[in-house]
């Protein structure tokens, strides 16, 4: 079973990320990059991006 992420966008509201489909992930000037194993790139825009990184990297861990 694949892990969800669940975080609040600022623009877009509630966004959900599968977990197990992230390729990689790059930190820009206040946003988060997540490229997924088919190419396609997800830029997460949050308040607080170092505590959503944190937070991703541990969903990531438990896979």
């Amino acid at each position: 079973m694949s892990s969800i992420f669940k975080y609040n966008d600022q623009d877009l509201g509630t966004k959900y990320i599968v977990v197990s489909k992230i390729r990689e992930i790059s930190k820009t000037f206040g946003e988060l990059v997540v490229t997924f194993d088919n190419g396609d790139k997800s830029f997460i825009s949050v308040e607080n991006p170092e505590e959503t990184l944190k937070d991703l990297i541990e969903a990531i861990k438990k896979i």
